[in-house]
């Protein structure tokens, strides 16, 4: 009787054991998994992260290109005859990664009206060999006469903080773009995604941004 009793008490011990094993070796399984699979996400976020900031800086590379080849559009002529007003349209005049460049054009609320103009410039394109990474480009152009009339010369070009980020929403705040009398101004803003344009505001999408002045 008594050896019986140890037997199952044996039994009841070693079943004990196994199931502290087993949940032990599944703990660890299930931390080594968790481990696995934030190792994946995080690799795979560095992956995105550093397409959508490629996106970005080739984009602003190209944004100055398009920016020096459109100049005369951009910056006018106030000494020509006929004037030729700052703030053409820059279609037509190339192309970023094979896709010809369009922007749309309007005009910045500014603080001097009298003293110059300033417009902004926006576009997009794609690029990648299967055109999945997406450059979205926000130019503001500032073009500060040298004369406010015929005989006063002119104050400048001021675009305050609250204009520039209406325009360019990453645009440091508390920072004017102040633009000297007879000079040009720029600030450019390129926006890397690792998506193409049409994905751009899907879910999962990264975005890294790139901001110069000129």
């Amino acid at each position: 009787m008594f050896m019986e009793d140890n037997k199952h008490t044996q039994s009841g011990f070693a079943l004990l054991v196994s199931l502290i094993v087993v949940s032990v070796v599944v703990s660890i399984g299930l931390v080594l998994l968790d481990v696995t699979t934030k190792q994946l996400r995080l690799s795979s976020n560095s992956t995105d992260s550093e397409l959508a900031f490629h996106a970005a800086n080739a984009g602003m590379e190209c944004a100055r290109y398009i920016r020096r080849e459109a100049r005369a559009a951009i910056e006018g002529d106030e000494f020509a005859t006929p004037l030729v007003n700052p703030g053409g349209s820059i279609s037509g005049i190339g192309s970023c990664f094979g896709t010809s460049v369009v922007a749309t054009v309007g005009s910045v609320v500014v603080d001097n009206l009298n003293d110059g103009d300033a417009f902004l410039y926006q576009y997009e394109f794609e690029w990648g060999t299967e055109s999945d990474r997406c450059s979205e480009v926000d130019m503001v152009v500032a073009a500060a006469d040298i004369f406010n009339t015929p005989t006063i010369p002119g104050n400048g070009v001021t675009i305050t903080n609250t204009n520039m980020r209406a325009a360019i929403p990453g645009y440091p705040r508390g920072q004017d773009l102040v633009c000297p009398p007879g000079s040009f101004c720029t600030a450019i803003s390129v926006k890397g995604y690792n998506r193409s344009c049409a994905s751009k505001d899907s879910f999962g999408t990264v975005q890294r941004e790139v901001l110069l002045e000129l």
